[in-house]
């Protein structure tokens, strides 16, 4: 948290949605140590289910594409996108580009899709520049 004037600023929060334990312990490892609030998701459910609590309300999801189903990333993401549209989203996803065609034309603007394994610094480049674009839309 840090005092700007008299308003309080709170750091980002990221929402992680992965059925890897392993990669949600060291997404969430990377992000902390960053200076994000982190909160990590077994399933899409969830994730769902946490945004009904204002409180948890990320200003970035990464999402797996395949976590309960083949596309359950690719769902979730329909359903938040049209109800959060301003909630930033990456694809951390074995699938890399083979997902984009699940996408309209002109979706490279809003859609961010990055290949399992990511390295750190690549992870937080991309976090960065997603919340830099949120932050200029609003």
């Amino acid at each position: 948290m840090i005092k700007q004037g008299e308003s309080i600023i709170m750091p980002p929060r990221i929402a992680h949605v992965d059925d890897d334990s392993d990669i949600r312990e060291s997404v969430q490892r990377i992000l902390f140590k960053n200076g994000y609030e982190v909160d990590s998701y077994l399933s899409m459910q969830e994730f769902i289910d946490s945004l009904q609590d204002e409180t948890k309300k990320p200003d970035l999801a990464i999402l797996d594409v395949m976590v309960e189903s083949m596309d359950a990333g690719l769902t979730t993401y329909a359903k938040i996108h049209k109800q959060y549209p301003q909630i930033q989203t990456i694809f951390l996803t074995s699938l890399g580009d083979m997902i984009r065609p699940y996408f309209e034309d002109g979706s490279h603007e809003w859609v961010c899709i990055m290949e399992k394994p990511v390295e750190p610094v690549s992870l937080m480049a991309t976090i960065n520049e997603r919340l830099k674009k949120a932050g200029e839309a609003a």
